[in-house]
C-alpha cells in the first residue's frame, strides 16, 4: 500500500514538473497547430497560456487576435491588436486584422482608417485590398470598392472570390454586363456561388 502511494505521489509530482517546464514557445506552437486545425477555442487557451508566461509575446497575441475573429469575439480581437499597435504602430498586418475586426463590428469608418494605414505601410498585401474593398462596398463607396478589387485581381488573378465581389458591385452600380462577365469568371475559378447568381441575374 505504501509503495503504491509513493508511486502515485511520484507520478503526480513528475506530471506537475513536466507541465511546469512548458515554455511560452511550447504553448505558442501548440496554439498555432490547433489554430491550423480550426480548433480556435483550444488555440486561444494555448496563446493565453503563452502570454501569461511572456506578456510581450507579440506573435502569440497576434494569433490569438485572429482566433478571436474566427470565433466572432471581435472586441477581444480589437483589444489584442490595440496592445500590439501601441508597441508596434507600423505593423501593417496588425492594422489589417484590427481593421477586419472593426469592420465585423460594424465600425466601417474605423476599419477604413486601419486599412488605409495598412495599404500605405505594405501595398503588396493583397488581403488588405480585398478587406478594404468589402468595407467600401458596405459604405456604398462603389467606385472605391471596384478600384480595390481591380488591384486585388491584378495581384491574384486566380482568386474567384475577388471576381465575385467585383462582379456584384459592378452589377449593383449599373454596369450589368461587366458584372456578369466577372461572375462567370468567378464561377469558372471555383467560386460556385457565382453560378447561382448568374442564373437569376445574367440570363
Amino acid at each position: 500500500g505504501n509503495l503504491n502511494k509513493c508511486l502515485l505521489f511520484f507520478l503526480l509530482f513528475f506530471t506537475v514538473e513536466i507541465s511546469a517546464q512548458k515554455t511560452a514557445a511550447d504553448f505558442y506552437n501548440s496554439g498555432t497547430a490547433r489554430g491550423l486545425k480550426e480548433e480556435y477555442f483550444s488555440a486561444i487557451a494555448d496563446f493565453s497560456e503563452a502570454l501569461a508566461l511572456q506578456p510581450d509575446f507579440e506573435d502569440a497575441r497576434y494569433n490569438r487576435g485572429i482566433c478571436y475573429i474566427k470565433v466572432k469575439q471581435y472586441k477581444d480581437a480589437v483589444a489584442d491588436f490595440n496592445i500590439i499597435l501601441k508597441k508596434l504602430p507600423e505593423s501593417a498586418r496588425t492594422l489589417n486584422q484590427r481593421g477586419l475586426a472593426k469592420h465585423l463590428l460594424g465600425d466601417y469608418t474605423g476599419a477604413l482608417a486601419d486599412f488605409n494605414d495598412a495599404v500605405a505601410l505594405n501595398p503588396k498585401d493583397v488581403s488588405v485590398y480585398g478587406n478594404r474593398g468589402q468595407n467600401h462596398y458596405l459604405m456604398n463607396n462603389y467606385a472605391e470598392a471596384i478600384a480595390d478589387y481591380d488591384v486585388a485581381i491584378a495581384m491574384e488573378s486566380s482568386n474567384g472570390k475577388f471576381y465575385f465581389k467585383r462582379g456584384i458591385i459592378l452589377y449593383l452600380s449599373g454596369n450589368r454586363e461587366a458584372g456578369c462577365i466577372d461572375l462567370q469568371k468567378s464561377g469558372e475559378l471555383g467560386h460556385l456561388e457565382a453560378f447561382d447568381i448568374l442564373k437569376f441575374y445574367c440570363r
